[in-house]
Order: C-alpha cells, then sequence, then structure tokens
C-alpha cells in the first residue's frame, strides 16, 4: 500500500506550499480543510501520517488529535503538529497528547520532509 500524508490547515496556501513540497518529494498528499472534514478522509483514505494544524475554527487540533487516538482503526497513524503556536506548553501539551513531533510556522521546509520521510519510515 502507498504511504500517503493528509495535510489539515484551514489555511489554503499554508495546505498547497505543503502539498506542492510533498509531491515534489514523490510523497502522495490530500488536504483537509477542518477537523471535521479531516475525519471524513482518515475513514477512507487512512493516510499513514497526518501533517496538523492546532488553530483552526470549530475543531482544534487538539480536538481531531484527541479523536484519533481514541479510535483504535486511527490511533497509529502519527500526527505532526504544524502550527504557529510557538510557546513550550504548547509544544509540551501537544507532544504529551500523542504527536510525533511539533513544526513551528512559517515553516521550515527542509525540517518538514525530513520529519515526514522519518515518520513515514517507520
Amino acid at each position: 500500500m502507498e504511504k500517503s500524508v493528509l495535510i489539515v490547515d484551514d489555511s489554503n496556501t499554508n495546505n498547497i506550499l505543503i502539498q506542492n513540497v510533498l509531491e515534489a518529494e514523490g510523497i502522495k498528499s490530500s488536504i483537509a480543510f477542518s477537523g471535521d472534514e479531516a475525519f471524513q478522509l482518515i475513514k477512507t483514505e487512512k493516510p499513514s501520517l497526518i501533517l496538523l494544524d492546532i488553530m483552526m475554527p470549530i475543531v482544534d487540533g487538539f480536538t481531531v488529535l484527541e479523536k484519533i487516538k481514541e479510535n483504535p482503526d486511527t490511533k497509529q497513524i502519527p500526527v505532526i503538529f504544524v502550527t504557529a503556536r510557538n510557546d513550550n506548553q504548547v509544544k509540551h501539551k501537544a507532544l504529551s497528547s500523542g504527536a510525533v513531533d511539533f513544526v513551528q510556522k512559517p515553516i521550515d521546509i527542509n525540517k518538514l520532509i525530513e520529519l515526514v520521510k522519518i515518520h513515514l519510515s517507520n
């Protein structure tokens, strides 16, 4: 089965940027603009990795992560938070909630690619 990444961010600009970078590396990806849309895509596409924004309207990234980790079918999917939030409390909460990594915006594309490849190879 081909590995794929689900990008979840309410910013179309961020989604397209990340998707273009991943696809240039030969990594298949799909986009969700909200937590609800992410849940639907997770069910149908079964991504190998999720890149998740924290600050989104209606359902924030922490709630999305919590629901992913509660579901036996999805709890093994690694999640990397990609967020503008940069304080240590948020980073600690993200990692202690079950995220495998944390990337701050503006995104260091090389670091993001490296992390994606590491977590896709596990």
